[in-house]
Order: structure tokens, then sequence, then C-alpha cells
């Protein structure tokens, strides 16, 4: 291999190690949908939501909407799945891999005020060096106690609650991000911000977006906008280049 050749892959394998974000979905597209975990599916978690759907107009937007329906309360699912447990209901999708930050917006309706109940949860789950689960980050916006506000999961204490961004409005898209920052993960949601240990985390290897039913059922809607992750730096030179540039062009 001549020294041209070997200059340009050393260059290529700089540029694509730093920090940049890929775009996992910019929902501008239908989704594909499924039951199991496969590559490029959203997939359930726990139990389906009513709706999942990519593409749809928002606004001046296309977003992904994703509907909780009375019709899926405890009372009226399978036994198999009557739990509380799966009162949680949404869909989840594989990272790119070694995906160490993710980002998505949520739009912040003025009926979450006063809900009532958690309304949705940006999720994720990481692994460790051996590739085990240990941790599963997550921001969720909930006015439960009748207080609204946005709130992250702390592995040993439980959530945390974080408060309503200064300035915050509702009817507003809000970007929420999760990071893994060295041995903690940082949560932001404008100037809110929150730290926790990752518990031995290296990378968060997929996302899970998710909606939140009651026992008496709930009808309401989220919209979900721009899901982005950025690799851990040098994952491209471990990984190959082009390796992990395989989501679709962010718009303007």
């Amino acid at each position: 291999m001549n020294r041209t050749i070997i200059a340009s892959l050393i260059l290529g394998c700089c540029f694509l190690s730093a920090a940049q974000a890929v775009v996992v979905d910019n929902f501008d597209n239908p989704l594909t949908l499924g039951p199991a975990q496969a590559a490029g599916v959203w997939y359930t978690d726990r139990y389906a939501p009513n709706g999942f759907t990519g593409a749809v107009s928002f606004g001046s937007r296309l977003v992904l909407e994703h509907k909780i329906d009375a019709a899926d309360s405890s009372a009226n699912r399978p036994n198999a799945f009557s739990g509380g447990f799966y009162n949680t209901q949404g869909r989840k999708y594989d990272l790119p891999a070694l995906t160490n930050s993710m980002s998505i917006e949520m739009y912040v309706p003025a009926s979450f005020a006063s809900s009532g109940q958690r309304n949705a949860g940006f999720w994720g789950t990481a692994f460790n060096n051996a590739n085990a689960i240990s941790a599963y980050p997550i921001v969720e916006f909930t006015s439960d106690g009748n207080v609204p506000r946005f709130r992250g999961w702390n592995l040993m204490n439980g959530y945390i609650d974080m408060g309503l961004p200064t300035g915050f409005t509702y009817d507003t898209w809000q970007t929420i991000d999760i990071s893994l920052v060295g041995t903690n993960f940082v949560y932001s949601v404008g100037d809110l911000s929150l730290s926790f240990p990752a518990n031995g985390s290296s990378y968060i290897g997929n996302t899970i977006l998710q909606g939140h039913n009651i026992d008496a059922g709930s009808t309401y809607t989220i919209h979900w906008d721009n899901l982005n992750a950025v690799p851990t730096p040098g994952a491209a030179a471990l990984l190959g280049l082009g390796g992990l540039i395989t989501a679709r062009r962010r718009r303007n």
C-alpha cells in the first residue's frame, strides 16, 4: 500500500474518531416496527404502544407520533401483561456501535402539566466492557404528585427531580441529552443538569422511547424528533471506515 493511501486512511480514521453526532433517525420517513430485536427495527419494549408512527406532520415538521391509549390499560391487556410493569409502553432501537452520548427532541404540550402521571421517557440501556448490562440512563417528563418536572434515573437512589429549565414554556420542543462522561452519566435539558456514577458503563447500546399508561387507562400523544448519537472517540478506528455512519442525513 503506498504512502498516499496510508495517509488518507489515517486522516479518515482521525476525522471519524472525533466526537461527531450521527443522525439515528430524523423521523422524516416511515419506521420499521417489529416485536423482536433486529437491525434497523424499532422493537417492542415491555408492551407495544397503541401507535408509533414516523413521518407524521406536526406543525412545520415531520415527526414520530407515539400514542398511549386507555384501550391498552391493565384491565384491557391479556392476562400475561396485566401487571403494572406493562403500563410502560414503548419501543427500542439499537444505536451505532460504541455510542457514548445520545439526544432527542421531545414536544411538551400544556396538557402534560396537569396529567398527574408520568408522560414520556427517553431511556437507554448501557453496557460495560464485558458487554453486560450495567445501567439504565433515563430522563422523563412527569407531573405525578401534581408537580410537573423533568427527572432522571439514578441507579442507586431512583428518580431524582431536575425541575423545569429556565424560561421553560409549554407547547415547545425540548432537547434531552444523555452522555457518558468519564465514569458518570450526565443528563441535561436546557440549563438543567444531573450527574451520577455510571456503574462501570462503557457505552449505550440502545435507546427506548417510552410512554406510560395507568391502571385506569390514559389516552394521550407524545411527539419526538431528531434522535442523534455520538460514538465513543476512537470508535471509527476500531470498527473500520464507514462502519458507524449508517443513519440518514439530518435535514437542515
